[in-house]
């Protein structure tokens, strides 16, 4: 096993870990950097009811800036995660969500999402390349 696969296997082992630890927070994993590692998510991906894919909108360049907030329909926060992407999958219990997420350069997204029981919802965040500074 390379280190890589070491890596990425203790990362979701973590996630996992802290999820069963704050039993208010979801089950969740995030990553996708190289092609090894995004192999990784991809496999899991089927057991994940909702999963996300951050990217630059045009170019289809992966992201993984993203700070990701999802929200219950009471306004109680389920999931914060910082320096999430370009893929992130998460457990959530069946109900309505509210996902914000919001690159490095400050761009803001909101999408309200119906979490159903037996299905899975995917959810895609594409913003537009951070603003160039000319001199």
């Amino acid at each position: 096993m390379s280190l890589r696969n070491i890596t990425f296997a203790f990362t979701l082992a973590c996630s996992a870990l802290g999820a069963a630890v704050a039993a208010d927070q979801p089950q969740f994993v995030t990553g996708g950097v190289g092609l090894e590692e995004r192999g990784q998510m991809l496999a899991s991906k089927p057991d994940y009811n909702l999963r996300m894919t951050f990217a630059t909108r045009g170019t289809g360049e992966y992201r993984s800036d993203v700070q990701v907030e999802i929200s219950d329909a009471k306004g109680h926060t389920n999931v914060n995660a910082h320096d999430a992407g370009p893929l992130m999958f998460v457990n959530l219990e069946p109900g309505r969500y509210r996902v914000t997420a919001t690159a490095a350069d400050g761009q803001v997204q909101r999408r309200e999402v119906q979490v159903q029981p037996g299905r899975t919802k995917d959810l895609y965040f594409y913003w537009s390349e951070p603003a160039t500074i000319v001199q």
